[in-house]
């Protein structure tokens, strides 16, 4: 694995899946789902690895970059794609929110194989939690190796899913709702936001299908809603978060990464990641806190730019 940091304090976390290029505008910014909540988790001052396909061209320099000057580890050999790099083109509305539309085809993002995943997991023996979700659930032939790959890793470590759904890429949604359904139950943790939610039960009103798709997953479920504020389901209790007020919101992009991040940070930096079912509400309460600043100060800045540990 390769940082520009020598050792690290924690066990680690695993970013599983997608680096892309976000053109926003006439501008490239690095993104995709687990690189940024990667860079967000470092720059919080978590121990945090990138495992994803990267590719040779420039776009590639400008991820491995970025990874380099924040602090995210990564295996090089994951680094060498043929392909080129996944990119998305940004459209923002009135308030900022982000729509995504990607060209995905043959490039380079989720060409990785079980067999080079189990072989760069095998290299980090310390991973005690795996980030994993989004378009990388959907983009073959990575799609059908993720799983196999992470239950795979020796330490068992615990789970952490954001679907994180883009509609346009849902090809057969009644197949893709039973994926994620299948998926759910075996994690510790799921975050999704409202928008995910309304897509996974269209049919429900959204505090019942919260509540539906609580139970799938067995009750640590994140739910976030933008302004309006968060949600944590557990068996035993739920707790409301409201969102931070951002009076200079730039974009909302990489900001439910960000919220990930600040998650897992909090977690590792106070080592709970072994007490996920075992949380109190106090606790609970103070990681959403947490979160909800991150990716607040997140929504100030221009793409996925999210904060380092000082400005919280």
């Amino acid at each position: 694995m390769y940082s520009n940091q020598s050792s690290w304090e924690y066990y680690m976390i695993a970013a599983v899946g997608e680096s892309l290029i976000d053109r926003i505008g006439d501008k490239d910014v690095v993104g995709g789902c687990a690189f940024n909540t990667a860079l967000a988790a470092s720059r919080l001052g978590a121990a945090v690895t990138f495992f994803g396909k990267v590719s040779k061209d420039q776009y590639g320099s400008m991820i491995l970059e970025k990874m380099i000057d924040d602090g995210v580890l990564f295996d090089p050999e994951l680094c060498n794609a043929e392909e080129p790099t996944l990119c998305s083109k940004v459209v923002l509305d009135d308030e900022g929110k982000a729509k995504y539309v990607f060209d995905y085809k043959n490039t380079a993002a989720c060409t990785f194989t079980k067999a080079e995943l189990s072989k760069s997991f095998a290299n980090e023996t310390d991973i005690d939690l795996v980030f994993f979700g989004s378009i990388s659930l959907l983009m073959e032939p990575g799609c059908e190796e993720i799983m196999p790959a992470i239950n795979s890793i020796d330490s068992r470590p615990k789970y952490f899913l954001d679907p994180n759904i883009r509609p346009s890429m849902v090809i057969d949604s009644e197949a893709y709702r039973l994926m994620i359904f299948s998926l759910v139950g075996g994690c510790d943790i799921v975050k999704a936001s409202d928008e995910d939610i309304a897509f996974l039960f269209p049919d429900l009103p959204l505090e019942e299908a919260e509540r539906r798709f609580a139970s799938l997953c067995e009750w640590n479920l994140v739910v976030t809603r933008g302004a309006k504020g968060s949600t944590w389901y557990t068996k035993f209790f739920k707790v409301d978060c409201p969102a931070v007020k951002v009076d200079n919101l730039v974009d909302t992009i990489g900001c439910g990464d960000t919220f990930n991040a600040a998650i897992m940070e909090y977690l590792q930096t106070n080592n709970l990641i072994g007490q996920i079912s075992e949380l109190d509400k106090p606790t609970v309460e103070r990681i959403l806190e947490h979160a909800s600043k991150a990716a607040a100060l997140n929504c100030t800045k221009e793409g996925c730019d999210p904060p380092y540990r000082d400005e919280l």
